[in-house]
């Protein structure tokens, strides 16, 4: 295993250079990703035909995220002055990356590239909701009827996909294409991300 960790050691450096960290120090997170990639490897199977640094990277990447997304949650609040300066608003959603990628290329390639990274169905929801396939966008009504369930669950899909594809360790590169990658956006996500669990512990 310590053999196993040190050769794979460039994923967990890879990683960290190009996360964004908030608080959280170089060496915090290295120590947070060397834990992920060992957990890493304790679960990985080969037989599922993924390459390991592709099952690996988003496993440290979600666990650096959590440490920073902790550490920012009990972070005293920074006055705005002292914020990185956006293009967009804080709290710039998917939703308005989606809206706006036709004047963006470069934009439009990522988020394609991050779409397509999406579980199916909530892969389905998004590329038929903005028509992303070049397709007339089609309302929640139509992508229920394709996909055989209701039009609240084809929204609730869409909301869950709107979140997966807003998670920092998702969009870290759409976000800083965007310039949308600063402490207050970061703390929008984490707001619109409990909420949406309040909501859908109601729903169940």
């Amino acid at each position: 295993m310590t053999q196993a960790l040190a050769q794979h050691e460039r994923l967990v450096r890879w990683v960290v250079r190009r996360q964004w960290l908030g608080d959280l120090s170089y060496a915090e997170a290295l120590h947070v990703g060397r834990i992920a990639l060992w957990q890493a490897l304790v679960h990985y199977d080969p037989g599922r035909g993924t390459a390991f640094s592709t099952y690996a990277v988003p496993a440290i990447a979600h666990a650096i995220w959590r440490a920073v997304a902790q550490e920012q949650a009990h972070a005293p609040e920074q006055p705005t002055a002292h914020l990185p300066q956006t293009s967009t608003s804080p709290g710039a959603s998917p939703e308005a990356m989606l809206e706006d990628h036709a004047d963006r290329l470069l934009a439009c390639h990522l988020l394609h590239r991050l779409v397509a990274q999406l579980p199916h169905p909530l892969r389905s929801v998004i590329v038929a909701r903005y028509g992303l396939t070049g397709d007339p966008p089609q309302t929640f009504t139509a992508i229920g009827q394709a996909l055989g369930v209701s039009r609240q669950r084809a929204h609730q899909l869409h909301a869950e996909a709107i979140l997966w594809l807003a998670h920092p360790a998702h969009s870290l590169d759409l976000r800083r294409c965007l310039d949308c990658n600063s402490v207050a956006d970061y703390r929008a996500y984490l707001a619109r991300l409990r909420s949406w669990l309040r909501v859908r512990r109601r729903i169940r």
